[in-house]
């Protein structure tokens, strides 16, 4: 992709393995309710940091009283597969060419579980970017240019990738260069990026 000096990659459904749909069963949803699930006011303010879990906790027992505490934290973490197969790979690729930032809409639950695994990564990655620890949240064009000052990059230069259309909008509107990858499919920035390694 022309113009591209900087990489700023989404973490779940790009290098991460991400199931909706484990969760919402859990929680007694149909796959149809997604999108307002993940809209709720009170997931925002978790993923912000502006509430702590036994908060988040609380409001969602109140709205799913039906399930215990720990079901909904077994409900919420549902959906965590784990890191990519071909993740580090990919990631160990393109950083020999670009400096690769991580910007991620998440919370204090999942990262006591993401965390410690994407922590062979550490070595691929200029900065990693937690919406929880950074009080701003995709796809909000303010949090993109936030995290771009931070790392001095500038936005025209840099290519956001994301598995949701609706982030991706947002950093677009922000000046950046975007591209939404299929979920859970790393080796896909390879071919984008026009990168190949012949062990893959």
């Amino acid at each position: 992709m022309k113009g591209v000096e900087y990489l700023l990659l989404d973490l779940g459904g790009v290098l991460y393995g991400v199931e909706y749909e484990r969760t919402l069963r859990k929680l007694g949803l149909g796959e149809e309710e997604l999108v307002s699930l993940l809209q709720e006011p009170v997931l925002a303010a978790y993923e912000r940091g502006e509430i702590d879990t036994e908060t988040f906790l609380r409001a969602w027992q109140a709205r799913f009283p039906h399930l215990s505490e720990e079901a909904l934290r077994e409900a919420w973490n549902a959906m965590l597969l784990g890191p990519l197969p071909q993740a580090e790979k990919v990631l160990q690729t393109l950083s020999t060419r670009y400096p690769i930032a991580l910007l991620s809409n998440t919370n204090d639950l999942h990262l006591e579980l993401v965390e410690p695994q994407i922590q062979p990564w550490k070595s691929y990655l200029v900065e990693t970017f937690f919406s929880n620890r950074i009080g701003r949240r995709k796809p909000d064009p303010e949090t993109y240019l936030d995290v771009l000052e931070r790392l001095g990059w500038p936005p025209e230069k840099t290519l956001f990738v994301d598995d949701s259309a609706v982030n991706t909008a947002g950093a677009a509107r922000a000046g950046l260069k975007t591209y939404q990858l299929p979920a859970n499919r790393p080796e896909e920035l390879l071919q984008i990026l026009a990168v190949s390694f012949s062990s893959f």
